[in-house]
């Protein structure tokens, strides 16, 4: 029986240390206000990956709720102010005003702004049954508001072009996820 208690205890302080541990540990994620992408109204702090956890108002300015024929969600990213980039698996078949784009909230269905599909261009190579290429893109029928302080366009990366010259980047079955 004392062994028994013993370990329950143990079990219970390596508990009460992990929880102490964890949330001690954060990360904040913040940028330069006057980048031209990649930059929220208010910085975010991370205290876990595993599990997530809420996002903060005005954090992920970039971040949108792509509504499809009003009966499911993904999610996609801002581009610039007319286009969002999204998974084709997501938009493969609609129409581009069966497609509602929500910015500038956390919550679904919801946003300071919002905005119909006028195109909806799926990568060519996409395929639907391994979602290789699984990337498409949605031109706004009314563009958004950028100077919103609840959205932000997401950056891309620099890519100079010698590296492109010099073959495919990245370089294909490159896991980008």
């Amino acid at each position: 029986m004392k062994i028994t208690q013993n370990s329950n205890m143990l079990w219970l302080l390596t508990i009460i240390l992990l929880g102490i541990i964890k949330s001690s540990h954060q990360t904040v994620y913040s940028c330069n206000a006057n980048a031209s992408c990649g930059c929220s109204t208010n910085s975010a702090t991370l205290t876990r990956i595993v599990g997530g956890e809420n996002a903060g108002s005005n954090t992920w300015g970039w971040a949108v709720s792509v509504s499809i024929a009003n009966s499911y969600l993904c999610g996609g990213s801002i581009l610039s102010s007319s286009w969002v980039v999204t998974a084709a698996h997501c938009v493969n078949g609609y129409q581009a005003s069966q497609i509602t784009i929500y910015a500038g909230s956390l919550v679904r269905f919801s946003g300071t702004q919002s905005s119909t599909g006028s195109l909806v261009v799926v990568n060519p190579n996409y395929n639907s049954q391994t979602y290789v290429n699984d990337i498409a893109l949605i031109k706004l029928a009314t563009p958004l508001t950028m100077s919103d302080p609840s959205i932000a366009k997401i950056c891309l990366p620099s890519v100079s072009s010698s590296t492109l010259s010099a073959g495919e980047w990245p370089p294909a079955n490159t896991s980008v996820s």
